[in-house]
């Protein structure tokens, strides 16, 4: 099963939700290491229900469309046990598209890619913020603490870098 199903699973463990409430969820729990649409999401709830690992019923609702509300089961909650006590050996490698444009530098002019670092500087204080806030509000669950701060730390290192940046190209 891929990383994905598997966040999407851990979403439902959290509590039945409908696709959008879990897109709503990890908008605001996971985004910040570990991005998925809503697209994604919608396409692993069907297999996870396939596979026995979620049940989902229809509830209908007044003035707007039915939805469709998912629960994990207890196939789901052990195959997410499982996954838990193994190590995946999945080498990250973040997509970043300023890294492209640095890459390529020699196309564009020094000014449009301080510029980028600048937006760039933006999103990370904007993510560290979060983060910081996302560190104290689970100050009382250990492993969500320790996302929260894998990602602040990650930030800060961000930043480092931008200033560095910023150095050589002004150098250049």
């Amino acid at each position: 099963m891929s990383t994905g199903r598997f966040l999407v699973l851990g979403l439902l463990l959290d509590g039945s939700a409908s696709g959008y409430e879990l897109s709503a969820r990890a908008a605001t729990a996971l985004a910040y290491f570990w991005p998925i649409t809503r697209s994604q999401i919608y396409a692993e709830l069907p297999r996870l229900v396939e596979e026995g690992f979620a049940t989902g019923e229809d509830v209908p609702q007044r003035g707007v469309p039915d939805k469709r509300v998912y629960t994990a089961t207890d196939d789901g909650r052990e195959a997410f046990r499982q996954w838990l006590s193994r190590f995946d050996e999945v080498a990250e490698r973040a997509r970043q598209p300023l890294q492209i444009q640095l890459h390529f530098a020699a196309h564009s002019t020094t000014e449009h890619l301080l510029v980028q670092l600048d937006r760039w500087e933006q999103e990370v204080r904007h993510t560290l913020e979060y983060c910081s806030t996302l560190l104290t509000d689970y100050a009382e669950v250990p492993g969500r603490a320790l996302t929260a701060r894998f990602a602040i730390n990650r930030a800060e290192a961000d930043l480092v870098w931008i200033t560095e940046a910023r150095t050589t190209l002004h150098g250049s």
